[in-house]
This record gives structure tokens, sequence and C-alpha cells, in this order.
């Protein structure tokens, strides 16, 4: 099982905090127990020459009153008297043992030196030393077989508080680290949900730490994000109503082409109606190639940047007024420029194929003996005319993909849909407003305006 980051955390900040306190609290007691050990043998060396010079007295004092003591009595008298104190004393003359109150006496250590001696569990501090100018010896031994039961106490004592402290510090480090992790906790869960779908949900942000401020950079990502999932969205949901109207686009013209190639291969007909399919063969083939053109000039549009120059809006609109000038005067309508002057940057290119589409839309919309009017301003030009117009309706769609206003009309003369949602491409790519006034019976009037030149420096 896969431990959590706070897990990992509590188990590394325990185990750590353990070795420190454990490593800490013998460490003292060890060093206490060292200075207890010191202690207690300064202690012994300065008894042990109290008692020396003191026994060096009395044995001179003796032996000036010639009174016949023994040494071995005085000797005897002194271990009498230290024996209540835990203390065992042995006297020498030179290496022959003259007294020992040591149930086994233990080896001499060098003159003056502290040694320790242990018998099974009791330990003994020894002192040597030297009485009445060499004569005697005298050996000093202290019990100290306390100082390791204290010692072994103390161990059990810092043991036991060690014990309660890594108790009392393991629940609260994990009540602790438990509720420090609970945002991560708390984020974790909201990924989750946002993972499985819900986009409703949002990191709680409260607080000033470095939580909440995750939190907020964790809610604007998902924001972008799902303003960027809804937009790829609505443009694959685009995409592909693009594709399916084209195909439906296409497949009534290629039908048509197919069912009239079919008639004039195999039925037996007048050479007139021969000639009527091959006419309307050749009127969905144009229609196809329109479309595909139309396809290609947005594809075209989407994929290269634009090559910008100062165009000269009156001669643009002169130039697509005489291109147009016999299409406009076969439906029986009047094509006029009004006169005025005005410049934009951008593609000369692309601009002449915006005012073109516009234009020929115009021309369509009107009945015979329609006008459409073409004008320039200082940064804007506007195509107008007197045909059937809009519903608001229509005009919330008009610059989609494919759609029609008029679905007979656009059929009957080969029309796809797709030469204003062209221009509203090319609008954009010039950061220029593409903007429609119309209503039903009364006319359209569209107007471009472009971006303002900045002023020179």
């Amino acid at each position: 099982m896969r431990r959590r980051f706070w897990q990992r955390t509590y188990l590394v900040t325990l185990l750590l905090f353990l070795v420190c306190l454990y490593a800490g609290l013998f460490s003292l007691a060890f060093y206490t127990y060292g200075r207890s050990v010191e202690n207690t043998e300064n202690a012994c060396l300065a008894e042990e020459r109290y008692l020396a010079r003191s026994f060096e007295r009395d044995l001179h004092d003796m032996e000036e009153a010639e009174n016949g003591t023994s040494p071995k009595l005085l000797m005897q008298s002194y271990a009498q008297n230290y024996e209540k104190q835990r203390v065992s004393l042995a006297f020498f003359e030179g290496d022959r043992e003259v007294f020992s109150s040591f149930g086994e006496t233990p080896p001499l250590p060098e003159n003056g030196t502290i040694t320790q001696i242990k018998e099974e569990e009791d330990r003994w501090i020894l002192i040597s030393g030297e009485i009445g100018e060499g004569r005697y010896r005298l050996l000093y031994g202290r019990y100290a077989g306390d100082l390791d039961r204290e010692f072994a106490s103390l161990m059990l004592t810092y043991a036991a508080v060690a014990a309660g402290v890594s108790l009392f510090l393991a629940v609260f480090l994990l009540l602790l680290l438990k509720r420090l992790s609970l945002p991560l906790e708390k984020l974790r869960v909201t990924t989750e949900r946002i993972a499985a779908g819900d986009r409703t949900v949002a990191a709680e942000e409260s607080g000033k730490d470095e939580f909440a401020a995750l939190a907020k950079s964790f809610n604007q990502m998902v924001e972008k994000v799902s303003a960027q999932m809804e937009e790829l969205a609505d443009d694959a949901e685009r995409k592909q109503a693009l594709v399916d109207n084209m195909a439906h686009e296409m497949r009534t013209p290629l039908t048509s082409i197919r069912g009239f190639a079919e008639y004039i291969e195999k039925a037996a007909v007048p050479e007139e109606e021969r000639r009527d399919a091959a006419l309307r063969i050749v009127s969905e083939t144009d229609r196809l190639k329109r479309i595909s053109e139309k396809l290609l000039d947005s594809a075209f549009l989407r994929e290269n940047t634009l090559q910008k120059e100062t165009v000269d809006l009156a001669a643009l609109l002169a130039d697509t007024a005489a291109r147009l000038a016999p299409p406009a005067k076969e439906r029986g309508v009047t094509l006029r420029v009004l006169p005025g002057a005005g410049s934009a940057e951008g593609d000369a290119t692309l601009l002449s194929m915006l005012l073109y589409n516009l234009t020929e839309n115009a021309i369509k919309a009107c009945r015979p003996g329609g006008e459409v009017v073409l004008s320039a301003g200082e940064n804007r030009i506007s195509v107008s005319d007197n045909g059937k117009g809009m519903t608001k309706e229509q005009l919330a769609h008009v610059t989609e993909p494919f759609y029609r206003t008029d679905k007979s009309r656009s059929r009957a003369e080969g029309g796809a849909g797709l030469g204003l949602a062209l221009c509203r491409q090319i609008v954009l790519s010039h950061g220029a407003e593409l903007a429609f006034d119309s209503e039903p019976e009364r006319g359209t009037a569209v107007t471009v305006v472009f971006p303002q030149k900045e002023a020179p420096q």
C-alpha cells in the first residue's frame, strides 16, 4: 500500500525526533553517571589522604608514648570506625599484609592511583598510599555498587520519560499533520471529482497560507482549462457542423450530376433535352467549384499571415463595381458607386475578396429593378441594397458557414452559404468590425469599419 505524503512526513519526523530524544536522554544519563563516578573518586581520594594522615599521626603518638599498643590494633580500630561508611581498609608492611577488613584482599594498585574492581554485581573504588615514611602502605576501598544501581534507576526513569514523551508526540504529531494536510486532502478530492467530469466543484481558498494560494491558483487553472475545453468543444461542434453541411451541400450537386449523366447515357431523349441535361451538369459542376474555392479561401486565410499594405478604398470599390457590372446588368440591378475617399491597412487581395462577396450577395438579394450602392469613407466601406432584407433571427446566423437566409434562392443560384462566413474571417483577421443593418423587404446595409491608423510620432 502506497503511503501518502503526510504519512511519510509523519514517520520520518517521528523517527527523527525519537532518535534525537533517546540519544539526548541516554547521553545525559551517561554523562551524569560519569560525573557521579568522578565526584565519588575525588571524594574517596580526599578521604584516603585524610585517613592516611590521621593514622600516621596516631601511630607516631602511640610510638612516642611507648604504651605497648600494637599498630595492628590501631589499624583494626580505624577499620571498625569506617566500616559503617562501607569502607574497607588493608595495611601492609612492605609486601606483607598486616591487617585487612576486606573479605578477600584485592591486588594492590600502584601507589597514589585510583582503580575500580567489580566483583559479581558489586563495584569498589581502590586507592593505595604510603604511611609512616614508607614503612606501611594503606589500601583504601569504598563500595560503589550504589552508583550502578543509581545509574540503572536513572536509565529506567529516562526510558519511562522518553516513552511518555514519545507517545504524546506520536499522537500530537499525527493530529497536527492530519490537520495541516487537510487542505491537500480536500484538493485531492476536488481533483478527483473534476477528473470524473464534475466541473462545478472548486478548491477551498480559505486562509492566507501557501495552501490557500495553491487552491486559488488551482481554481484559476481549472477555470482557464474549462473555458478552453468549452471553446474546443464549441469549435469541434462548429467543425462537425461545417463538415456535415459541406457533405450535404456537395451531395446535392453530385446527385444531380450523376442523375443527369445517367439520363444522357441511357435514355433516348431529343437533342434539346440532352443539351438541357448537359447544361445542368455544367451548372452543378460550377457550384461544386465555387464551394471548393470558398473552402480553399477559408483555409488559406487561416494558415497564412497577412501581407498588409495601404489599400485605396475608393479604387477598391471601383474595381469591384467593374467586375460585377455584367452579372448585375443581367439581373436588372443597378450598381452605383458613391464618390468618396479613404484607405485602410490590409491585404489587398483579401479586401478585394471581401468587397466582392458582399456586393455579390447584395446583387443576389435584389429583385429586377433593385439597386446596390457602394461607398467608402475615411476608414470604412459600405454596401447597401434595397432587396429582400433579413429578420433579426437571420441576422444572428448570417455569418455562419452554410447558413442561407433563403434556401431556395441560394440553391437555385448555386450558393453554398460560405461567402459571408469567409467575409467574417477576413474582417477579423484585419482587426476590423462587420455590422449588418437590415429589415425585411427594405434591404440590407453592410458596413466594415477598419482600425484607425496610428498617428506618426
